[in-house]
């Protein structure tokens, strides 16, 4: 099966500058726990730069009786956006980031393990 990175309508407004992860019929998303340590999700975004097809598939038997996770390069904040002003004078230049792994599970499997933030709709750079 293909994965491909996916975009709403603009008009849908929660979602702009934002991508989703299909493979096959199969929507994925993000969970916290899965990402690595000290990595929320609020401070994450996956990758685009060669089309967002540079997906890693894993199966993980052991996870609800068998299951795909994907990993993807991605970017995180070198600055936690948690120790940040709430507000600040803006800036043209881009946040800051550090490459990082992020890992998508298919929806169904969210919150099947512990509470976890989770995220469909991802930001997304291109580097």
């Amino acid at each position: 099966m293909n994965t491909e990175v996916i975009a709403s309508n603009p008009r849908v407004a929660e979602d702009r500058g934002k991508v989703a992860v299909r493979r096959g019929p199969t929507i994925y998303c993000m969970e916290e726990l899965d990402q690595p340590k000290g990595v929320a999700l609020a401070d994450a975004s996956i990758d685009i730069s060669h089309g967002g097809k540079d997906f890693e598939r894993e199966y993980k038997s052991g996870l609800l009786d068998g299951v795909t996770v994907l990993h993807h390069r991605g970017g995180v904040f070198e600055a936690a956006s948690a120790q940040e002003a709430l507000y600040a004078p803006a800036t043209l230049a881009p946040a800051k980031t550090r490459p990082e792994s992020l890992t998508f599970v298919p929806y169904y499997v969210w919150a099947n393990r512990q509470i976890s933030a989770m995220q469909v709709w991802v930001p997304y750079i291109r580097s």
